[in-house]
């Protein structure tokens, strides 16, 4: 009964009565080298960061999410080289299962060179928006653009459509399941009534009907935490020191959690963090800045057409978000999950290891970031060892 308490989702923010009753048995010790231990305040913020795994919640505007035809379709056209211009490129071309769904290069290449790291598939479904600029407000959406991209897969919607009705395997899948797929209110009849554009949408909602079941697993940290809560001295100990002592930063003097936190370790917005967004001369990547716009403008955003069933609640993000200066140079915050897998990190992979990203904040250089710029980044003093903790924590956050 005290496990069911104590992890009802109606206690993920914040600790609720049963939690703090756990909490009281942890006493405060002194910290050590030998021994970690954590204040009631400490376990408080600590229980925050989960539990995991989440619930995943359905891809908004997305009748097809759920459907295991979709997902089984989807991952298909996930490995399809035919929706590519060439015939050569899929969407597992840059996001390969091995790798934590990225690609371990600094920057994506398609038919072009691209500008932006490859960001990793796993939990995408717990993201509210997609891509490092956000300039997509769904799963399906984001699933459509890079094989419209021209520097991606580079088709267009007619040769996208014609590349579809020339794939046996997805024609019948819809056809056969035509009922489930809606248009202008109503479920489709035949895939002859489908046009090119709609194609290309049922092709989108099916791939993030796949992506969406791409979930992680619970990890070392997410053992310890439960541990921690259940006081099981025991089990904690399979946790490293190090590992302890990296959280204790996180939690606490890095400040780490005030971006990263609750269980998927991030906050879903952005962050200017002093980054660079020149990529090359007389070149640069505004991020969300042109991220808004591209939302804004996208044919299939939520307050398109084919956004079926969302709500006026589903579509407040996209109708109301506003463009201002502030918003050159920020990116999303990823999740903090799975970053073992993923290198090289942030938005233009110039940061090869997890150490590097953890110099480049303790190292921070304020003057780098816009006036209106994120005050809570400051300089610390971490020495060498605290450093390597807390690159120990982070890699405690993937799954083996």
């Amino acid at each position: 009964m005290l496990n069911h308490l104590l992890f009802n989702k109606r206690c993920t923010t914040g600790v609720c009565a049963v939690v703090v009753a756990v909490l009281a048995t942890v006493a405060p010790v002194a910290w050590s080298q030998s021994q970690v231990s954590y204040t009631m305040l400490e376990v408080e913020a600590i229980a925050a960061q989960g539990p995991w795994p989440m619930a995943m919640p359905a891809d908004v505007g997305n009748e097809l999410s759920g459907k295991l035809w979709a997902e089984k379709l989807g991952e298909t056209l996930f490995h399809d080289p035919s929706l590519s211009s060439n015939q050569a490129i899929s969407c597992a071309t840059c996001h390969q299962i091995e790798n934590g769904f990225s690609d371990q290069l600094p920057v994506a290449i398609g038919l072009e060179k691209g500008v932006r790291n490859t960001q990793g598939l796993l939990d995408v479904g717990l993201q509210r928006w997609f891509g490092w600029d956000g300039g997509a407000d769904s799963l399906w959406s984001a699933s459509i653009r890079p094989m419209l991209n021209k520097h991606e897969m580079g088709l267009d919607i007619s040769s996208l459509g014609n590349a579809l009705r020339d794939n046996k395997v997805f024609m019948s899948a819809v056809e056969t399941h035509a009922s489930d797929i809606i248009f202008n209110g109503q479920p489709v009849r035949a895939t002859a009534d489908l046009n090119d554009e709609q194609l290309v949408v049922v092709a989108g909602k099916s791939m993030a009907a796949f992506m969406r079941t791409l979930q992680s697993e619970a990890t070392e940290f997410d053992l310890f935490r439960v541990a921690l809560l259940e006081n099981n001295v025991e089990a904690q100990a399979a946790y490293s020191n190090s590992a302890k002592r990296g959280l204790k930063i996180f939690i606490g003097e890095a400040n780490c959690r005030m971006c990263h936190f609750g269980a998927s370790f991030s906050n879903a917005e952005f962050h200017d963090t002093g980054r660079p967004f020149f990529t090359g001369v007389g070149q640069v990547d505004p991020g969300r800045y042109t991220g808004i716009q591209r939302v804004k403008n996208d044919p299939f955003n939520l307050l398109g057409q084919y956004a079926v069933g969302s709500s006026d609640v589903d579509k407040l993000k996209t109708s109301e978000v506003k463009l201002g200066q502030i918003n050159w140079g920020q990116w999303r915050t990823p999740s903090l999950r799975n970053l073992a897998h993923t290198a090289p990190y942030m938005h233009d992979g110039s940061l090869q290891t997890l150490r590097d990203v953890v110099d480049a904040y303790v190292n921070i250089d304020t003057d780098r970031l816009h006036a209106q710029g994120e005050s809570i980044l400051k300089p610390l003093n971490l020495n060498e060892v605290q450093r390597n903790d807390l690159v120990e924590f982070l890699l405690s956050l993937s799954v083996k």
